[in-house]
């Protein structure tokens, strides 16, 4: 009886494939941020969303203000595409400069972080 194993690269059978990217961005100030931040924000991540949903690579799946940063997280079954489809957006966008993305972890435990 023949096994079914992956080839290199490619998920197994019946695992879910869909990834996380986390987005780091800078607020104004070392708490929440202002209002006009979390306002803003809301619409950064509306335009996001919209981008994310017109293309079909992932998802935005919310956001976590506190200590200074806003993490938007996003799901797709490839953070680097999704990546690609909303850094021009992001780099546009006043919350850019200083921005990361998180685009996993690494063999050795620690996120896997490109500068926007």
């Amino acid at each position: 009886m023949a096994e079914n194993h992956p080839q290199d690269g490619e998920e197994p059978e019946g695992t879910d494939a869909e990834q996380d990217l986390l987005v780091v961005l800078p607020l104004s100030n070392r708490s929440m941020g202002t209002a006009a931040d979390r306002m803003a924000i809301e619409a950064l991540a509306d335009e996001l969303s919209a981008i994310l949903e017109e293309s079909g690579v992932g998802e935005y799946d919310g956001e976590e203000i506190g200590g200074g940063s806003c993490t938007l997280f996003f799901a797709g079954p490839d953070p680097r595409r999704i990546l690609q489809v909303i850094q021009p957006v992001l780099r546009h966008s006043p919350f850019g400069r200083g921005a990361e993305a998180i685009l996993g972890y690494g063999d050795d435990g620690k996120p896997v972080r490109t500068r926007i």
